[in-house]
């Protein structure tokens, strides 16, 4: 007769908030995700795909870098069985995804249950974790694979054994991450820095040796997938260095975006907890001298090479993405240390008031965290630069230079519409969405609106554009060349907006000027509009839309 033990309570309870905690973050990761519109440095690699092989892929960086490995990953996608959208971005949801299982869990073995909720609670909501899970460029996977290398090393050099198979682990995600973005080449060395110099001091010399064959393996793999592009092309690199620096205000911005916040009062928050929580995280967590040393080799090379728009605090927090998880963990431990002090203090009236206090931070994250506006419904464009440049609103430059862009009263009209029931092909579309204002139709009108490609309608080729066929796949555009393809992709209208001057903060712009002639065309191609003004013109693309509008 079998004895029916019954589960421990407490490891119950952890895991069905651990897994609760986890769907949120896979929710805010997912949602609306196959109906993303490639914008910004998306296009990067699209671009590269029009006009290289896959031997001049491997042969270069780019002067708009690109990830090489991702780019020919993408080339055949595009041979086998076409390229679209979610085709490129899959790989960085799968790594987001994951480091939202994984990390919690390597935090588990070392700190009690509640920093670990907490720590998986923050990871799930981190707006530029949720961000760079839905983006198709590397940094989810780097960001995942640099720590998972971190933690392999530590494996390796802490065996009593010469246990390879973690070295292994650590050679493939090392070259990995260092080839999908040279950003992450000091994060995945820095271990031989935090447990190197201690071996060599200690006169460890068994240590030595296993570390230094691990070192002569690793970069084996990265020069032989480095060295070719950086030899073949060393203009590629050299072009985006040398560059801008850092300001004051990138310092204090970078703040803002690693805790997700436009709130200062929410960052001071955020970096009291991690004052009080970064002693015990430092003298537990393994890696924390290897990541703590990566860093900061990371920031150096920032310095030292002074790449393009490093002085937007955007792109400081990007390169500097391993900091968010780290932060969060300090953030967690500490408010798991004051939590305890208050209960120690007050006993039970003290736990009630460590758990409303909880409660209030974390609602005071949510109100000011952006992730509100950007997965708003529909919102096919939440990778706007719009919504991401800045988390404060009067230092979003993007935001602020489109305010002075004017919007035309049709939007307004659609909200008469049901939500999410009209479906828009927009043009001229600009990739670089400081020229696309999109983001600001779709609040405003609350329906969906994506791309119309202007390519073989009204112009030769446009850039930005991608051709019809050539197993490019792209679900969330439309080419006006092929009523019938609108149609079929569930378009309802159409929307020419017409060229425009408009005064800036920076002085005049010229928007649209390039399709000037493309006005004539829509009219024959598309008969009758149902709405015009000075700034646009609508087509329908059914008797029913047309009847709908009345």
């Amino acid at each position: 007769m079998k004895v029916r033990l019954a589960p421990d309570s407490a490891v119950v309870r952890f895991f069905a908030v651990f897994l609760t905690f986890i769907a949120i973050g896979a929710w805010l990761r997912l949602d609306q995700l196959t109906l993303q519109v490639l914008l910004d440095d998306e296009w990067h690699v699209i671009h590269q795909l029009l006009v290289k092989d896959p031997r001049a892929l491997f042969l270069t960086f780019g002067h708009a870098d690109f990830s090489i490995p991702l780019a020919l990953m993408y080339w055949l996608e595009l041979k086998l069985f076409g390229l679209s959208e979610f085709g490129m971005r899959w790989p960085m949801m799968l790594a987001g995804l994951s480091a939202l299982l994984v990390f919690p869990l390597y935090v588990r073995r070392y700190f009690d249950q509640q920093t670990t909720l907490v720590f998986t609670l923050l990871l799930a909501i981190s707006p530029m974790l949720v961000l760079y899970s839905r983006t198709a460029r590397p940094y989810a996977l780097t960001l995942l694979l640099s720590f998972l290398a971190l933690g392999a090393f530590q494996r390796f050099v802490s065996a009593n054994k010469s246990a390879w198979k973690p070295g292994i682990a650590y050679v493939l995600c090392a070259t990995a991450s260092g080839w999908l973005h040279l950003v992450s080449l000091p994060l995945v060395v820095a271990p031989f820095v935090a447990f190197g110099l201690p071996a060599l001091v200690n006169r460890n010399l068994v240590r030595v040796r296993r570390i230094f064959l691990l070192g002569m393996v690793t970069l084996a793999g990265l020069l032989a997938l480095l060295l070719p592009p950086v030899l073949a092309h060393p203009e590629a690199l050299g072009g985006r260095l040398g560059v801008q620096l850092p300001e004051l205000q990138t310092y204090f911005g970078v703040w803002y975006f690693w805790l997700g916040t436009s709130s200062s009062l929410v960052v001071f928050t955020g970096v009291f907890l991690a004052a009080i929580g970064a002693g015990p995280v430092a003298r537990t967590l393994p890696l924390f001298a290897s990541l703590l040393i990566g860093l900061g080799l990371t920031f150096s090379m920032i310095l030292l090479t002074q790449p393009a728009w490093v002085h937007n605090p955007l792109t400081l927090a990007r390169y500097l993405l391993p900091a968010i998880p780290l932060l969060l963990l300090l953030i967690a431990q500490g408010a798991t240390r004051l939590s305890a002090a208050v209960a120690l203090q007050w006993g039970q009236s003290g736990k009630r008031v460590a758990l409303a206090a909880g409660i209030s931070v974390m609602l005071l994250v949510t109100y000011y965290s952006p992730l509100g506006k950007i997965l708003a419904k529909p919102n096919s464009n939440s990778l706007h630069s719009a919504y991401q440049f800045d988390f404060r609103s009067k230092e979003n430059l993007i935001a602020l230079y489109q305010d002075d862009f004017p919007v035309s009263p049709f939007w307004q009209r659609l909200q008469s519409f049901p939500r999410d029931s009209l479906k828009i092909a927009a043009s001229p579309f600009s990739f670089e969405t400081h020229h696309w204002d999109a983001a600001r139709w779709e609040q405003i009108s609350r329906q969906r609106v994506m791309p119309g490609y202007l390519s073989g309608f009204c112009a030769e080729h446009r850039w930005g554009e991608v051709p019809r066929g050539g197993g490019f796949n792209f679900r969330n555009a439309g080419y006006l060349m092929d009523r019938r393809n609108l149609v079929d992709r569930g378009f309802d209208l159409v929307v020419y907006q017409k060229p425009l001057k408009v005064m800036t903060y920076e002085g005049e712009k010229e928007f649209g000027m390039d399709t000037i002639a493309c006005d004539a065309v829509f009219r024959k191609q598309f008969s009758t509009p149902v709405y015009e003004d000075e700034l646009l013109v609508v087509f329908p693309l059914s008797e029913a839309i047309k009847e709908l509008w009345g």
